[in-house]
């Protein structure tokens, strides 16, 4: 659904300005990650409604694509369906609350996979060259430690799950494909 909204309207914007220099391949690309962006937080926004968890699922969608835009992780076929499980995880996590231990087992958890992981699956997501990957595990651990300082459940959560997709990616999927 994502992807036929994103060719459709880059393709409409092609015809009302043909000379433009960027390919229609790139606008649909472009426009499939901002529409994916939108529908995620509007998902999660509804969710958020039924459960009165604004704050926290905000949050959570914040910590969670911080690290992912460092970290990278498992990709979902379909960015209908990545936008789906995004907010309704989201929402759904949002419920719940750990306590202090949990929050430390948790971060340190996700800290571990993180800082064996990290990058994983962004070689074809990111402008970023190679080269600098492994500054992006440190400062991925690092965001994850930070939660150490905050001692955030909705952090810890956000994190460990953000950490499983690494480990997903690594074990399930061969650079980005299913296998």
């Amino acid at each position: 659904m994502i992807e036929a909204a994103a060719g459709r309207l880059a393709k409409h914007i092609k015809s009302v300005v043909p000379d433009h220099p960027t390919p229609e391949e790139d606008l649909n690309h472009s426009l499939i990650i901002i529409i994916n962006f939108f529908t995620v937080v509007g998902l999660a926004m509804i969710g958020a409604i039924f459960t009165g968890q604004f704050k926290e699922t905000l949050l959570l969608l914040q910590c969670f694509a911080i690290l992912r835009q460092l970290t990278g992780g498992l990709h979902l076929e379909s960015s209908t369906w990545c936008a789906v499980a995004t907010a309704g995880v989201a929402t759904a996590l949002s419920l719940v609350t750990l306590n202090d231990s949990w929050v430390i087992t948790l971060t340190a958890g996700a800290a571990v996979l993180v800082a064996l992981y990290a990058p994983s699956g962004i070689e074809r997501q990111t402008i970023i060259p190679p080269r600098f990957f492994p500054i992006l595990r440190v400062v991925g651990t690092l965001v994850v430690a930070s939660n150490f300082w905050f001692n955030s459940s909705v952090a810890a959560i956000a994190f460990f799950v953000q950490a499983l997709t690494l480990v997903a990616n690594e074990h399930f999927t061969k650079g980005g494909e299913t296998t």
